[in-house]
């Protein structure tokens, strides 16, 4: 699973382990970049995997790391979903403006926490 999946470090990241046989869980607030993405990617040929039919190799999640944390918490249990189990977790996802006030980061480290804890 990488959070920040939609452009940047999280893309690339993406198309990595995709390269490398992985199944991904591509989390990010962009859902229709997300789509497009894994689209991309489940069309991609990698010599080294053999192709299944009928099983993508990446799926789009809509995750904001700074929801509450039952929202998170559906997120994760998406992705979960999606292929049975999560194996890594690149928690990628940054945080866009200015943080105005502590709380804003505790609130932040707090919900990044709950998406490390196992289901």
């Amino acid at each position: 699973m990488v959070t920040g999946a939609s452009s940047g470090l999280g893309r690339e990241f993406c198309l990595d382990l995709g390269k490398a046989g992985c199944r991904i869980v591509a989390a990010a607030r962009r859902v229709d970049r997300l789509n497009s993405f894994c689209d991309d990617i489940n069309r991609l040929s990698f010599p080294s995997i053999k192709p299944q039919p009928n099983d993508p190799r990446a799926v789009a999640v809509e995750l904001d790391v700074c929801a509450d944390g039952a929202t998170i918490q559906s997120s994760v249990k998406t992705a979960w979903d999606a292929f049975g189990r999560i194996d890594a977790l690149i928690n990628n996802a940054g945080v866009r403006g200015k943080v105005k006030d502590p709380l804003d980061w505790n609130c932040l480290r707090r919900n990044r926490i709950k998406m490390s804890k196992p289901i």
